[in-house]
């Protein structure tokens, strides 16, 4: 074959390979949402940690922004978001926890093309580092250096947790006058932040359950905690004991040992302020 007869061929395949490099790079553009919608507060933390935040449109009202993007649009609830709210935004993302809803909802978005994300609620750093690796897939944005950082704390949280001479008992609790306290067993959250900071749930059964006057005195709690939306109406810890005047036999009660933790480490399992929490709380545990 001539070098006359090579170049029409050599022209061909170089159109060819732009072309397929032009349609590549569309493709590749086009998995990066540019309109997404995150809902849950441990959601909204890492699609901002990943650099997302270019991308983010609004959010639900469980979500504490940074003051730069508290412009932001909020659209409901993540529990109960509404379809026609969501859909005014013009959504290509919606990501959210596995508690997300209504399901109805969902699907009528999909139905209008709108992608849908649902991470599980992280009960360790294990689970929160896998939903990171796959909230940056679907972003399309680089998760090595947020990574590090979780890595970072929960090898500290490791080390400050086998520091404990005896985990302490810990109750956590959503408390209403003259209606008794209700405390929070397995598979909750203050459950997986409760041993993410080292202590050992007084409480063995699952989700919340009304506890009894005998339980509180039985179940002898080191510590007592609360979320921070309670701190006010509670005076600190102080109003339990008057709610709850058998709490003064126990050892937290003895002590004054009560702990306001703040709600949104509380929202949607482990997540990047669940681990600053879990920090303050080990220290807290530590110290008294």
């Amino acid at each position: 074959m001539t070098l006359s007869n090579l170049q029409p061929l050599t022209r061909a395949l170089c159109c060819f390979f732009s072309a397929a490099a032009l349609v590549f790079t569309g493709a590749a553009a086009a998995a990066a949402p540019e309109r997404v919608i995150s809902a849950g507060h441990s959601i909204t933390e890492l699609v901002l940690a990943l650099g997302g935040g270019d991308s983010l449109i609004a959010v639900d009202s469980s979500t504490r922004l940074p003051a730069e993007f508290r412009p932001l649009p909020v659209v409901g609830y993540y529990r109960q978001l509404p379809v026609e709210g969501l859909l005014a935004q013009n959504p290509q993302l919606l990501v959210g926890g596995d508690h997300m809803g209504p399901a109805t909802t969902l699907k009528l978005l999909q139905d209008s093309g709108v992608k849908i994300l649902q991470l599980p609620e992280a009960g360790s750093g294990e689970e929160l580092l896998r939903n990171i690796d796959r909230l940056a897939q679907e972003l399309d944005k680089p998760a090595a250096a947020i990574k590090q950082s979780v890595q970072a704390q929960l090898r500290a949280l490791t080390a400050a947790r086998a520091a404990l001479a005896q985990p302490p008992r810990i109750l956590f609790v959503r408390a209403q006058q003259g209606r008794g306290l209700k405390a929070a067993g397995t598979g909750t959250s203050p459950d997986s932040l409760i041993r993410l900071a080292g202590g050992v749930n007084a409480v063995a059964f699952e989700g919340y359950k009304q506890l009894s006057d005998e339980a509180l005195v039985e179940l002898r709690p080191d510590w007592i905690l609360f979320s921070s939306d309670q701190a006010e109406q509670l005076n600190g810890g102080a109003e339990l004991l008057q709610w709850q005047p058998l709490l003064k036999l126990t050892p937290a009660g003895k002590r004054s040992a009560f702990y306001s933790v703040d709600g949104y480490a509380l929202l949607g399992g482990i997540g990047l302020a669940s681990l600053k929490e879990a920090k303050k709380l080990n220290e807290k545990f530590v110290a008294k």
